[in-house]
């Protein structure tokens, strides 16, 4: 099965010639020529996976299939909608409650609310799902991430490595 060389693209026929080191404390997997000429370098160390007993493994997995995901997690994932000022404003008043109503129901100061509906402030995820539950509005979209699909290898991948921002960041200069 062939590997990609997380520094320069190249494509490694054979994934046990790909090396896995640590450059700069992040763990890549790089092709041998990346790997020969970073050696030389000393810029460069072979990475050594932490030795783990079988009680650390047994509980590892215990832990792992008991685990729920993180809140944190589930909250990085969604955004905002722009128009949110608007919608509050809009549901708070098809309600009709006043700023210090809503202000009461979502347990937020009534300055708050009066920024957000200004929309002179964005209202973190946490507000946002309490905003929706209450005003019965949707407040929060998914992230969706932009890919810009450069690639200084000339290939028609969709994806690019640490060696072409290295490239861009010294092409700059």
């Amino acid at each position: 099965m062939p590997c990609y060389c997380e520094l320069c693209g190249r494509e490694v026929l054979d994934e046990r010639q790909c090396k896995t080191v640590v450059i700069e404390g992040a763990v890549l997997k790089i092709c041998p020529r990346c790997y020969n000429r970073l050696i030389k370098q000393g810029k460069v160390r072979e990475y050594k996976p932490p030795i783990m007993t079988s009680t650390q493994i047994l509980r590892r997995k215990i832990r792992r299939k008991s685990r729920s995901i993180p809140k944190r997690l589930l909250m990085e994932e969604y955004e905002v909608v722009p128009d949110y000022a608007k919608r509050i404003k809009q549901a708070r008043e098809r309600m009709g409650w006043s700023t210090r109503v809503l202000a009461e129901r979502v347990r937020e100061k009534e300055n708050v609310i009066k920024r957000i509906e200004a929309g002179r402030l964005i209202p973190s995820i946490e507000l946002a799902r309490r905003l929706e539950k209450v005003l019965h509005i949707k407040l929060l979209e998914p992230i969706v991430d932009e890919f810009t699909g450069y690639s200084s290898h000339g290939s028609d991948e969709d994806y690019f490595t640490i060696g072409d921002l290295i490239r861009i960041k010294t092409s700059k200069k």
